[in-house]
């Protein structure tokens, strides 16, 4: 018996297990593509920025091996994760913003809110949306409170709490609840150069088990609704827990109206940017006359997000 042989039988293999394990990895790309079927399926969907850089590792791979079979699934795999980031590349039109508005999930437990509020006081947006507000942030929030004459807040619901601050002028402010009594959305109805602008701050709750994709799925689907009935400009914002891909931000869209709209990509990640498996799932959308001709992504304050800070313009208002 060959001992150098029988020794080195177990590393012949490797090439066979990279390939293997890149048949595995390559999969998360179709099963996401299946996310209406399953909610299960739908959580593959999000990481479409991380399997581009997978299918080009792995096509690279393929052409060195010269593996035709591996390489065709890459390029094809490449192709169906590039497609919907290119479409939420450019959704609008660059432009003179004259409203600002910006949302931040902060998280619950920040170690220091006092980042946090100089943050928001540096931004200066004309609305303010918060998330993760709780009660813990109650005291924090008065620099807010004095800056700006109107606010809304709900802060009983603990990493589901929010709160709203803005400098135009308020006909009504109202908590609703779509789906869920444990997930509030908080629903500005304001004036804008004495038109009427409806603004939404939600945050449906993670899809990780079948309860909470249940309500989340329910959540955008209610929201789709009742965005369908506002027959007038309106803006939904807040940290989403949806991917610009995924099935419940298409359940969101259908028949509501609403779109990204942006002059900016809205693919580029606000959470986990720390992490291999950062993701875009802080949004703002807009519907009727309004764009969005400039989206930026704010600094680190400690919280896991990133704020998204936008510059909005009605098509009507002159230039």
């Amino acid at each position: 018996m060959d001992n150098t042989l029988s020794f080195w039988r177990p590393f012949a293999s490797i090439s066979g297990l990279i390939e293997t394990a890149c048949f595995l990895a390559l999969a998360g790309t179709w099963l996401g593509s299946l996310g209406s079927l399953h909610w299960l399926l739908d959580l593959f969907s999000h990481f479409r920025l991380q399997y581009i850089i997978l299918c080009t590792l792995v096509l690279v791979w393929a052409l060195w091996r010269r593996k035709r079979s591996l390489g065709l699934v890459a390029v094809a795999s490449l192709f169906a994760n590039a497609w919907p980031v290119f479409q939420a590349h450019h959704t609008g039109e660059p432009g003179e913003g004259n409203l600002k508005l910006m949302t931040f999930n902060v998280f619950c437990g920040h170690p220091e809110p006092a980042r946090v509020i100089e943050h928001v006081l540096n931004a200066d947006a004309d609305i303010v949306c918060l998330l993760e507000t709780d009660s813990n942030w109650d005291k924090h929030l008065q620099p807010l409170r004095n800056k700006y004459p109107h606010h809304a807040e709900q802060l009983e619901y603990g990493a589901f709490g929010m709160a709203c601050f803005t400098r135009l002028p308020v006909r009504k402010l109202t908590t609703r609840y779509f789906a869920h009594e444990g997930f509030p959305s908080l629903v500005m109805e304001l004036e804008r150069d004495g038109k009427p602008l409806t603004v939404i701050a939600t945050h449906p709750p993670p899809p990780m088990t079948l309860q909470t994709a249940t309500i989340w799925q329910r959540q955008f689907i209610e929201i789709a609704k009742f965005v369908s009935t506002i027959p007038h400009d309106l803006i939904l914002a807040g940290d989403l827990n949806a991917t610009p891909w995924c099935h419940g931000t298409r359940l969101l869209l259908k028949a509501s109206g609403l779109q990204f709209r942006s002059a900016d990509p809205v693919w580029q990640p606000t959470w986990g940017l720390e992490t291999i498996l950062m993701i875009p799932i802080d949004h703002v959308l807009v519907k009727g006359g309004l764009s969005i001709t400039q989206r930026t992504i704010g600094q680190e304050v400690g919280s896991d997000h990133r704020s998204v800070i936008v510059q909005l313009r009605d098509q009507a208002d002159p230039p």
